[in-house]
């Protein structure tokens, strides 16, 4: 193989790794997400063989966004939806309160500060280990000042929490006794809890995680991946060694021309 094509091989074989990178480059799967709910993500992805990484996100300031590999983005997808990542809004008190109202009434107020509770409750409940989502929905009627003579209606409350494993992280009657604190005049046994486990999704063992360097790839993409380097480190070894061939024969050729010539001007 003479040097020009070995060179043009080397420029293929560069083009190639270049389209191969190209091919191979992530994209956002979830953005504008507080640094917990990122760190979650990651750890489901991860856990179900998705290698993921999380870097701040541009568009928002403070927030963080999770990256994913191309050809990964729809198992990420699945993965994020069956982990009900990332959660959704629970407005607080705060965020309630401060919704204000042209025509601010009592009902309306109570209607907020009931659901500013059911927030602060789902942020609690969801901060626990094993928790995959939980809603929360209260009904605390306001008295009616029309009405003073009426029957007043207890408060209720319901529950639904779906959790990993078989057993919820946290007993029912915790979350009864925890629920009921929460808002006055509602007694545990008001609150209903229903717990759903959610099944855990086998993987096969070629998505298994693993790393190559600095890079996470799956287990069946390592041996690709150290293929492909390892050809491209000894195709860059093989274009060094033609370029040291070449110039020592250019140097050669040099010195031999110098030689002549001077052998020539002594002759004259």
């Amino acid at each position: 193989m003479t040097f020009e094509q070995r060179t043009l091989s080397a420029r293929r074989a560069h083009w190639l790794l270049v389209l191969l990178s190209a091919t191979a480059c992530s994209v956002p799967i979830a953005a504008g997400l507080d640094e917990n709910d990122a760190n979650h993500a990651v750890v489901a992805l991860e856990k179900n063989g998705v290698a993921a990484d999380k870097e701040r996100d541009p568009e928002t300031e403070g927030h963080w966004r999770v990256s994913v590999a191309r050809d990964d983005a729809s198992s990420a997808a699945e993965v994020l939806a069956a982990e009900s990542l990332p959660p959704a809004a629970s407005p607080g008190l705060l965020e309630t309160l401060g919704q204000g109202s042209i025509v601010p009434s009592r009902s309306s107020e109570q209607a907020k500060i009931v659901a500013g509770i059911a927030g602060e409750l789902e942020r609690s409940l969801r901060s626990l280990d094993g928790v995959v989502s939980v809603r929360v929905h209260l009904a605390a009627p306001a008295e009616d000042s029309l009405a003073p003579d009426q029957p007043v209606i207890p408060p209720s409350a319901s529950v639904l929490l779906r959790h990993r494993g078989s057993a919820p992280p946290i007993a029912i009657g915790d979350v009864q006794r925890l629920v009921a604190g929460a808002l006055p005049g509602l007694k545990p046994n008001d609150v209903s809890v229903v717990a759903l486990p959610v099944a855990t999704p086998t993987r096969p063992a070629e998505r298994e995680l693993a790393r190559f360097g600095p890079v996470t790839v799956t287990r069946s993409s390592v041996f690709p991946l150290r293929t492909l380097v390892g050809g491209a480190v000894l195709l860059n070894l093989a274009l060094l060694g033609a370029l040291v061939w070449l110039w020592s024969r250019t140097r050669r050729a040099e010195n031999g021309l110098a030689e002549a010539r001077a052998e020539a001007q002594g002759a004259r």
